[in-house]
């Protein structure tokens, strides 16, 4: 089984990419990262020198790229995380969330299709569903109400997907999980920055009253 794992260098990414390997030790597992601020080479880069794992260093906008990869290295699968992802972020710099989550997918499901992919698997963010009441619970049905260019991004790579899977026959899955914390994650999260803040006796930033309710789940 040959399987692409697209921001495999990120924090779901390189756990990923560690449970595969223990998991299915005879899969040929090929990650595809643009190493920007939040990829870090040094979760995989053992794995990469020691020839467990194939490294390609692109960018999933550009599709010649992405392309060529697919057609040389003929994949049978595809675990799709590379995404921008986060929230705040994308309020000041919604271009590179549309750029990297809608184009980026888009180009992804075109090589695949071309390539003949077995299964693509989208990984999505409960984000789309946008903002619920404290007894409410979303299912596959929920709308989509996304409330940042993050969310809003990713819920329209989630319809490309299925769009694609629809009309062109692209075997897709798509997951929509919760907040993951964890190994790997990047210092700007919630979860690692309110820890690193109070170690340094920093203030705590909230939004409102702080009395919002959030859903998390350990990344392994």
């Amino acid at each position: 089984m040959r399987v692409l794992i697209t921001g495999g260098a990120g924090f779901i990414g390189s756990n990923l990419v560690n449970l595969v390997l223990a998991e299915r030790p005879d899969w040929e597992i090929t990650v595809l990262d643009a190493l920007t601020y939040a990829g870090n080479f040094q979760t995989i880069e053992s794995l990469v020198h020691s020839k467990k794992i194939s490294f390609e260093k692109g960018d999933i906008c550009n599709m010649e790229f992405v392309s060529d990869l697919f057609k040389r290295s003929a994949f049978d699968c595809v675990f799709h995380l590379a995404a921008e992802s986060h929230v705040d972020r994308s309020l000041y710099e919604s271009s590179a969330f549309v750029n990297t989550n809608v184009v980026g997918t888009q180009n992804l499901i075109s090589a695949a299709l071309a390539t003949q992919v077995k299964r693509f698997i989208h990984v999505s963010t409960d984000e789309v569903y946008g903002s619920m009441g404290e007894n409410e619970r979303a299912d596959e049905s929920w709308p989509l109400i996304p409330s940042s260019p993050y969310s809003a991004s990713k819920a329209a790579s989630d319809l490309l997907v299925l769009a694609a899977h629809k009309s062109l026959g692209l075997p897709a899955v798509v997951t929509r999980c919760t907040n993951n914390y964890g190994p790997y994650q990047f210092p700007e999260k919630f979860i690692p920055l309110f820890v690193v803040r109070a170690m340094e006796n920093k203030p705590l930033p909230l939004y409102g009253d702080g009395m919002q309710q959030r859903s998390w789940i350990f990344v392994r």
